[in-house]
């Protein structure tokens, strides 16, 4: 079975001194398009190291082969050898289940190949960054450090570069009008402290701290009627909890999944900061032995790249 595909979108922005200068001329001469190339020549050679936020693991950032560079389209993309190490365990196989390596955790590393995608325009102060996400394998956290590392190391001191995640309102209202609704889950933060008592009269009992969902979803799509309700609830104020009207209790969120062409997205009701930049763009991707082909990573990159670019101002 191929692995869900997620790609997540970011800014590039540099500042030189306090000002956000244009990606094209950074420190008022030079091109962050050719430091970028520069900067992923030598990580090939010299592994990016990190530490995580726990001080237990280590985090490397590397390539295995040279990205695809376009000059006159100003992009790049190909993949970084994102690895992890920290923890000993065991390599077995599966049908035998005998143990075939022995993982040393100060040793040894797990790498993971990640897509990325730069787009670095021509006199904008503005550049943009499509990233695969993966558990335990993510870029975004040892890039920007290692982006303004090596900024320094080159003699760069009165810049800083910044990835912000890029998730517009526009996204939502545009899969909120053309997409379907495929699940909608109503989330309380407190759950029945006897399930038997829960079963046997629900209408009455003590609770504890948990999670409890009740999810509705649908293959196709739920009823049209379900996406003008879950709108207006998007539209109201935000409180310490929502109210769902029709219901006897309040909830401490409610989700739901919207799919637009092929990609699909999670919002929230209350929580909206956790609405994420990536979309799962699995349908859209086409694979090879369950990988996925880089020439369609490349095309949809360029396609949410696309769909931003309608939101942002001509001078940016």
């Amino acid at each position: 079975m191929s692995e869900r595909i997620l790609l997540s979108t970011y800014s590039i922005k540099i500042k030189n001194k306090k000002e956000y200068a244009y990606l094209s001329a950074f420190n008022d001469v030079d091109d962050f398009f050719k430091t970028l190339k520069k900067f992923l020549n030598y990580i090939i050679t010299n592994v990016n190291t990190l530490k995580d936020s726990s001080n237990k693991h280590t985090i490397y950032l590397t390539l295995e082969e040279q990205p695809v560079f376009d000059e006159k389209k100003r992009i790049c993309y190909g993949y970084f050898s994102s690895g992890i190490s920290g923890d000993n365990h065991r390599i077995k196989e599966l049908a035998t289940n005998k143990t075939v390596f022995n993982v040393d955790g100060n040793n040894h590393a797990s790498f993971r190949d990640v897509f990325f995608y730069f787009h670095i325009p021509y006199n904008k102060s503005q550049g943009y960054l499509i990233l695969q996400r993966k558990t335990n394998f993510g870029i975004k956290t040892k890039l920007q450090p290692a982006l303004n590392s090596f900024l320094a190391k080159e003699g760069y001191v009165n810049n800083y570069l910044s990835l912000q995640n890029i998730i517009h309102i526009s996204v939502y209202k545009q899969m909120m009008k053309l997409g379907k609704l495929k699940k909608v889950e109503l989330v309380k933060n407190r759950i029945p402290e006897n399930l038997e008592d829960y079963i046997n009269n629900d209408q009455n009992y003590e609770q504890t701290k948990g999670s409890f969902r009740t999810s509705f979803s649908s293959r196709i799509s739920l009823p049209e009627k379900w996406k003008t309700y879950i709108d207006k609830l998007m539209r109201k104020e935000l409180n310490e909890t929502v109210e769902i009207d029709g219901l006897d209790e309040n909830f401490s969120d409610l989700e739901f999944q919207l799919e637009l062409n092929g990609k699909q997205k999670t919002f929230y009701i209350k929580n909206r900061h956790r609405v994420q930049p990536d979309i799962d763009v699995t349908n859209n991707i086409d694979f090879e032995n369950d990988i996925p082909k880089t020439e369609s990573l490349v095309k949809n990159s360029e396609e949410l790249i696309e769909e931003v670019l309608k939101l942002v101002p001509k001078n940016a």
